[in-house]
């Protein structure tokens, strides 16, 4: 498991120059290595076998630039005998492949991940059966290492050298290699040396159980991570494969297996991987580390692919398809407008005269795109169009062709549906998750954007710092996002039903809500079902203690909604404590991908509120959870909110969002202003929790613990999660505005 952090493009830019300027110091030796079938050399390395996508050929390129000035002990560079494996690309493996699999089993469990890694410390009440499901990722990994132990096992070779492609040799590898390989032959009597030698890895953080056996190489019994490069055995090998199936990621299982096979480590890693390389892999245990509190790290997730091919054009007549293409081209990174019938004044001028501040680059079933795609292919020849033929005369299609010429790719509603012929088109590589798949929305007509209904702005109000994601609009002056009209909803074979909660906490309801027993980064507190208790005739308590919980230094509770809910009305009335360091939390949230709308109440700020969008693009279980910062604005209430209770409220539908306090409109948001409104279902939370960030909620003061955060009610008119959009195009209030819009 390889968390390190790539660096930014300056370091990144010195760390090439210093490998080169190494590469240049001069050949050197290696005697471990050997080209030579004489019987003297049966001892040797004589393969090296480069795990490689297809689609990433320069990283094979410098495994060949590290390895060429490494000569074997016949003075033959190694280059010549790296042999390239084909890597399995974790975007092509569907369901039906995945479903199939003999040699990899996909879940394990927490218990076998903290055999590998011992923490030192661990929550109580802890589910050592957790399952957890490997990531598409790891699953490709440990199927091209298993197809490469394979090519060892049936090799002639007694021992090949395995490399992944995201590597580079430290400056002393020659050297070191060649005195291991000596320590190795003479205090083993016995062939095979060993059956896998690890010459790259990372020790856990208790460090790797092992035992000395010469003077730089430990036999190894667990604790180590990375499958980067290792020696295989033509035995070991076998081993290996007689063993199968992997079961979880290959790092993890194969430290399960160190007791029954011969398994050596160096006294130092000497083949480290390239901080210069993003690695693409989604690392499943990571989530539950967060979550039980093993791991608290706050540090942002950054989207980093940026899409070069600009602007994105697309159309089509009979309207399928469009409404996911465009939920694709976000998943790209892609800031994209679609199902509109016309633009905004200004985004169209802009996109039309090409004068660079345009604030989309993809536009997706858009009218304006329709009326002018032949003046288009001309203001933008590197802009590309994506059509959908259906509804097209084969004349207007010539027409087309002739004037984009390659830049245009034509799909047929019968092949949509997978993202290998735009990705191949856009030159992107495809994301690790199924295509989208949404009901069309039609295209929408533009509100007419009216200053008076921004009169709750005359609150003061502060824009915070915001993340920076295609999916966030930069505040820009006349930018007020895109107010659309509200489509007709209905559910998909389901009849449509709306949850209703209404709850004064007289006694917990385990039908509508759960107490969380868990916890995230940058939370300083452990959640714990005991701090939630009910009060007799008033409510409810959530109290936050300075408690030692092994993991964490402070306790405190968490309330959750049993249900997904897809819009509504969110409302509690709470008194929040007056205490620097504590956040009171009223949202809305989900994972997978990662969506939320909050209200925030921070202790160091009592008489202000923050609100709060999360925004990132996907169908369910896309594992876009990307964000830090998310969109934050600072409102002032103009009162105390410790002082009394008070009643907080989110109103959420397809194209607005709204918070109240006290009933009042105290803030709202459209569409791309400056995120997409969240479309999918999420579940609704209260809680309170000292945060790790003082910039946040201050520093903790310590001397106003315990602190409770009071619960009067809670109350919730939402669509169930089966809710879709309909083709309709019909304008319809999703919950009936007269049940949800009254304050408790």
């Amino acid at each position: 498991m390889n968390r390190n952090r790539t660096l930014g493009p300056i370091l990144s830019g010195v760390y090439k120059t210093a490998l080169k300027i190494r590469r240049l110091v001069g050949r050197k030796k290696c005697s471990a290595f050997s080209t030579s079938k004489k019987r003297s050399s049966f001892q040797k390395i004589k393969r090296i076998f480069v795990i490689n996508l297809d689609r990433q050929p320069h990283r094979l390129d410098n495994v060949f630039k590290e390895l060429s000035p490494v000569l074997d002990e016949n003075s033959s560079s190694l280059k010549n005998i790296i042999v390239r494996v084909p890597a399995v690309d974790a975007s092509k493996l569907d369901s039906d492949s995945l479903n199939q699999l003999e040699t990899v089993r996909r879940t394990y469990t927490l218990a076998g991940q903290l055999y590998v890694d011992p923490c030192k410390a661990l929550p109580q009440n802890l589910d050592l059966d957790m399952s957890i499901e490997m990531s598409q990722q790891e699953i490709a990994v440990a199927l091209s290492h298993i197809e490469t132990w394979k090519k060892v096992a049936h090799g002639e070779e007694q021992y090949a050298l395995v490399l992944e492609d995201d590597i580079c040799l430290h400056h002393k590898f020659p050297a070191y290699v060649e005195n291991i390989w000596k320590e190795l032959e003479e205090v083993k009597n016995s062939s095979p040396l060993f059956d896998i030698l690890f010459l790259s890895f990372k020790e856990v953080d208790q460090g790797a159980e092992k035992v000395r056996i010469s003077k730089n190489t430990f036999k190894l019994f667990r604790g180590i991570w990375y499958m980067s490069g290792y020696v295989l055995s033509k035995e070991g090998a076998k081993r290996l494969l007689s063993m199968l199936p992997v079961q979880g990621p290959v790092d993890l299982w194969i430290n399960h297996k160190f007791s029954q096979i011969e398994a050596l480590m160096t006294a130092k890693s000497v083949i480290p991987q390239r901080s210069d390389e993003t690695s693409g892999n989604f690392y499943s245990v990571l989530p539950i580390l967060s979550q039980i509190g093993v791991l608290n790290d706050g540090a942002p997730s950054v989207f980093t692919n940026t899409p070069t091919a600009k602007p994105i054009f697309a159309i089509g007549r009979l309207g399928g398809g469009l409404t996911s293409l465009g939920m694709a081209l976000s998943m790209l990174g892609y800031r994209c407008c679609s199902d509109l019938y016309d633009l905004p004044d200004s985004e169209k001028n802009s996109l039309l005269k090409n004068d660079g501040y345009r604030t989309f680059d993809a536009y997706v079933n858009v009218d304006t795109i329709d009326n002018n795609i032949n003046e288009l292919a001309k203001i933008y020849p590197n802009g590309r169009l994506i059509l959908f033929t259906e509804g097209y005369a084969k004349e207007e299609l010539e027409d087309i062709r002739k004037l984009w010429s390659n830049r245009a790719l034509f799909l047929s509603l019968d092949n949509i549906g997978a993202w290998k012929s735009i990705c191949e088109f856009l030159g992107i590589v495809p994301p690790v998750c199924a295509y989208p798949s949404l009901i069309e929305l039609g295209k929408r007509q533009l509100s007419k954007f009216d200053k008076d209904t921004l009169e709750y702005r005359n609150l003061s109000h502060t824009v915070l710092k915001h993340d920076e994601s295609p999916w966030v609009i930069s505040e820009k002056k006349g930018w007020f996002g895109l107010p659309a009209s509200n489509p007709h909803i209905q559910t998909t074979g389901q009849k449509l039903t709306t949850a209703y909660i209404s709850d004064d906490f007289s006694k917990l309801d385990a039908s509508n809500w759960f107490l969380r027993n868990d916890t995230f980064p940058g939370n300083q507190a452990m959640f714990n079902s005991d701090n939630f208790s009910v009060n007799t005739g008033n409510g409810a308590s959530i109290i936050l203690k300075n408690q030692d919980m092994k993991v964490r230094e402070y306790s405190s509770g968490s309330i959750t909604s049993s249900s997904l809910f897809l819009h509504g009305r969110f409302e509690a009335v709470i008194k929040p404590p007056k205490a620097s360091g504590l956040v009171t939390g009223i949202f809305l949230h989900r994972d997978s991908p990662r969506q939320e709308i909050d209200i925030e109440l921070v202790g160091k700020s009592p008489n202000k509120m923050l609100i709060n969008v999360y925004y990132n693009p996907g169908v369910d279980g896309a594992r876009f959870d990307f964000g830090y910062r998310g969109t934050p604005v600072e409102i002032d209430l103009g009162f105390d909110a410790t002082e009394d209770y008070h009643s907080y409220a989110i109103e959420w539908d397809s194209t607005e969002i709204r918070w109240f306090v006290d009933g009042n409109l105290i803030y709202k948001r459209v569409n791309w202003a400056p995120t997409p409104i969240p479309h999918l279902p999420m579940k609704f939370h209260i809680n309170l929790w000292p945060s790790i960030s003082s910039e946040l909620a201050g520093r903790i003061d310590k001397k106003k613990l315990p602190a409770s955060l009071h619960i009067q009610s809670a109350r919730v008119a939402a669509l169930n999660q089966h809710a879709v959009m309909d083709l309709s195009g019909e304008t319809e209030t999703m919950v009936c505005a007269e049940e949800i819009s009254q304050p408790l």
